[in-house]
């Protein structure tokens, strides 16, 4: 039974289609699409020389998905012990301690490509303490941006020390760009790097695991249908503008689109970008986000595909999730069998 995406949205369906298709039944289908996607995870991050001397051996647990995942983890990390700067010790510490409160919470709630919560109820109120005075941990995103209009939301509940006067907003499912409003060349997730580099080990391990059935299965894909809209819309205007890879007589140095993704011929995608009233968007930076949303959906397809094949705990998410399009092809599945 092939699950049909156009359940969240004809341009759902068109999304996924950006990325191979993988069968989740194969062993060998499995691997050769994760070691893929995690290779263009690394190229853009800086570990693609790590990832490439990692054992390339099929991974021999039952989860063969979250295998891949630890070891992209790992080339990561191997990457951070030679090139690390950013934040410092306490920084990090008050950063790895949020970000695993609002992981546990994104889990439960089935929203964890973005988290939000009130800062004041968090481990140190999301602060840190540096130069006798009280910092925050991250950057407060609350003008419109590419993922949304901005996070005036509600104010804290409680006085913060740090300043805070709106949520705290990561969307980690496209780490390490991370905010809305900030989609540099360099991913703002790369700077949460101490001697133990731990927050961001721990933000590309949430968006490593959403690549995986089970995690992906109990992210609402409503609210990453969402975000893409809004990612979209306010990313083709700025699109129109940039011509058309030509089948001949590429000009050299000059940004192109190449099917739905940006390409530079003959020069370095990393200095280019788009610039819109909303700031600008890295080339880089587009065509990692774009990836991350197909994967996303691609692997839900996947999942849905072989869902009878998939462990019992992970057809019962499916089974009793709250998104109505997985419920009823949940449905579907048990009666067909």
């Amino acid at each position: 039974m092939t699950p049909d995406l156009r359940c969240y949205g004809d341009d759902i369906q068109a999304l996924a289609a950006l990325v191979p298709d993988v069968d989740l039944r194969s062993p060998m289908d499995i691997h050769g699409w994760y070691r893929g996607e995690w290779q263009h995870i690394a190229e853009p991050l800086g570990f693609a020389q790590q990832l490439a001397g990692a054992p390339m051996a099929i991974p021999t647990t039952a989860d063969r998905a979250a295998a891949m995942t630890l070891t992209g983890l790992a080339a990561f990390e191997r990457s951070l012990h030679e090139a690390r700067a950013g934040v410092t010790d306490l920084q990090a510490r008050a950063q790895s301690t949020v970000l695993q409160q609002l992981t546990t919470a994104g889990h439960e709630r089935g929203e964890l490509w973005r988290v939000t919560a009130d800062p004041t109820t968090l481990s140190t109120g999301a602060c840190y303490a540096e130069r006798g005075g009280s910092l925050r941990a991250f950057y407060p995103d609350t003008a419109p941006g590419y993922f949304g209009e901005g996070w005036p939301g509600p104010p804290p509940r409680a006085e913060s020390a740090c300043g805070w006067t709106t949520p705290l907003v990561l969307h980690l499912g496209t780490f390490p760009w991370v905010y809305s409003s900030r989609l540099e060349a360099v991913g703002p997730g790369m700077r949460w790097t101490s001697p133990s580099a731990q927050p961001a080990l721990e933000g590309l391990y949430v968006m490593g695991s959403l690549m995986e059935p089970a995690t992906n299965l109990r992210q609402d894909a409503r609210q990453v249908a969402v975000i893409f809209r809004h990612f979209t819309a306010h990313s083709a205007p700025l699109l129109a503008r940039i011509p058309r890879f030509p089948s001949s007589r590429a000009e050299a140095g000059r940004l192109y689109r190449r099917g739905s993704f940006l390409h530079v011929h003959q020069g370095s995608l990393h200095i280019a970008g788009l610039d819109g009233p909303r700031g600008r968007v890295a080339a880089p930076a587009y065509n990692y986000v774009l990836r991350r949303f197909a994967c996303f959906f691609a692997i839900r397809r996947a999942a849905l595909r072989a869902l009878s094949a998939l462990p019992a705990e992970v057809q019962q998410l499916a089974a009793t999730s709250a998104d109505p399009c997985m419920r009823q092809h949940a449905q579907e599945v048990a009666r067909a069998g």
